[in-house]
């Protein structure tokens, strides 16, 4: 027991330390009394919080002054003009006010029971013309007896959602928040077949795999099942074609992308409303993609909210009790590296979007990344002792954050990719101890055909597989 103490008070003592270096306004924590039993979960991320700050400190990188607010280069914009095609460089790469956001909308909603007059009319929850009418993307979906949803409606959100209805509903679980990634919306967490006949499209990624003949379960339809409350947030990536330039992917956004100024606003307005509307309640985000650091984000420029005294702003780490992150471009994507160049020729939000992220083979932090990582990752997983956050201690409530990355395994590590967009080192946060990164096999991909007829099923199978599914369910549930 005495070596125990000792640990624990010398981590404790270095946490403190940096605490203490932030701001001479902020008490410094110290933990629990040399009598309190840490559980080894906790102790194991104090002590990495502890090394890393000692590894900052010998390379005399200033922890005190890292910044934590919005890049300069995102800062938020303040024309109240609505954006226009002719108007996109003023907005594009910038965060977004919801009062001039034209994704907070909830017009023409496919899962919205009130919609009758719509280009996608509501039928079944799943009529979303892309992905159900367009056979170049697999459609129509072949799958039957969709669970029910409709319209989020939360008191403090104007922007739109899909919750599932839930007839059964377990008070003592959190509340799930489903972010879903670029090009996609909230039929990312729902059951998907090919039509009979439909081949799948592999050759992307070089993955040879039969399509499913029966419909799987996927994340809505077991979270509900297992008496979840959930909610899916909607970027309405279906209205970007009329706002960016879109007749090409070159130099334009054909594809409808969106980046980290369009999407993060309308998850941070989310995450406030369903905690303000639930001040009891835990909250657990599950993230794919894009929506990774979408996630990570939201919560920072909640915080940062917090800290600055902003009227009406939350702590939201206090409420967190899940942050589970599928194929995240934590520290890059492929889409930054050679050949590639949108990153310095397309001004639109696919380009944006790349600039933000930075390089997958070569990365080096970008003004995205910095204030959300941290120097070397230490921002990363704010609360996951349940003190530590953004350089401070005393921040979150007691409350311990539980962090899990999931990705596909490379190939050969750090030379053959096998998912199209990320990889091993892209996705994992280098915060061991406080984070569980998880790695699925090489067989482990979405073999049910959605996105694209299978276009990138490996990206796709950390959240969608089997073996990507169940672990998602086991983290839940620790």
């Amino acid at each position: 027991m005495a070596t125990r103490r000792r640990v624990f008070r010398a981590v404790v003592a270095v946490v403190g330390m940096v605490g203490m270096a932030c701001s001479n306004q902020d008490p410094v924590v110290e933990g629990p009394g040399p009598d309190t039993e840490v559980p080894a979960a906790i102790k194991a991320c104090r002590e990495r919080i502890a090394a890393k700050t000692s590894e900052l400190q010998a390379a005399s990188i200033d922890i005190a002054t890292w910044p934590i607010q919005d890049a300069e280069e995102m800062k938020e914009i303040t024309t109240a003009a609505p954006q226009t095609q002719e108007t996109y460089r003023a907005y594009d790469g910038k965060y977004r006010p919801l009062s001039n956001h034209p994704g907070c909308s909830v017009d023409n909603l496919y899962y919205d029971k009130a919609n009758s007059t719509g280009t996608t009319p509501y039928k079944d929850g799943n009529n979303d013309g892309k992905w159900t009418g367009n056979t170049a993307f697999g459609g129509p979906n072949s799958a039957t007896d969709f669970i029910g949803g409709d319209v989020a409606r939360i008191p403090g959100f104007s922007c739109a959602a899909k919750e599932y209805a839930q007839a059964n509903e377990d008070t003592s679980k959190p509340i799930i928040i489903l972010v879903h990634g670029n090009s996609t919306r909230p039929h990312t967490w729902e059951k998907f077949l090919l039509p009979p006949g439909t081949s799948v499209n592999t050759a992307t990624e070089n993955v040879q795999f039969t399509g499913d003949t029966a419909a799987r379960a996927q994340l809505a339809e077991t979270l509900i099942a297992q008496r979840y409350r959930v909610i899916a947030v909607d970027f309405r990536t279906d209205i970007v074609s009329g706002i960016d330039p879109s007749t090409n992917n070159t130099t334009q956004n054909a594809a409808g992308n969106i980046d980290h100024g369009w999407s993060t606003p309308i998850l941070q307005s989310l995450i406030k409303a369903v905690m303000k509307d639930q001040p009891n309640r835990k909250v657990a985000l599950i993230a794919h993609s894009l929506g990774v650091t979408v996630a990570r984000d939201a919560l920072r420029r909640l915080y940062v909210e917090w800290r600055t005294g902003l009227a009406g702003a939350i702590n939201p780490f206090p409420q967190v009790s899940h942050v589970i992150l599928g194929s995240g471009a934590n520290h890059g994507v492929s889409t930054y590296d050679p050949p590639s160049s949108l990153c310095t020729t397309n001004s639109t939000m696919r380009g944006t979007i790349v600039c933000e992220m930075g390089s997958r083979s070569n990365y080096s932090q970008t003004y995205f990344h910095k204030p959300l990582n941290g120097p070397r990752d230490l921002f990363a997983t704010p609360c996951a002792d349940g003190d530590y956050a953004f350089g401070k201690t005393g921040q979150c409530g007691d409350n311990v954050v539980k962090y899990f990355t999931l990705t596909m395994t490379d190939k050969e590590r750090g030379t053959n990719y096998q998912d199209f967009y990320v990889s091993e080192a892209a996705s994992r946060i280098e915060m061991e101890g406080c984070v569980t990164n998880t790695l699925t096999t090489l067989n482990d991909y979405d073999t049910s055909g959605y996105f694209n007829r299978g276009f990138i099923a490996n990206h796709f199978g950390s959240l969608r597989s089997t073996a990507g599914l169940d672990l998602t369910l086991r983290y839940l549930a620790e």
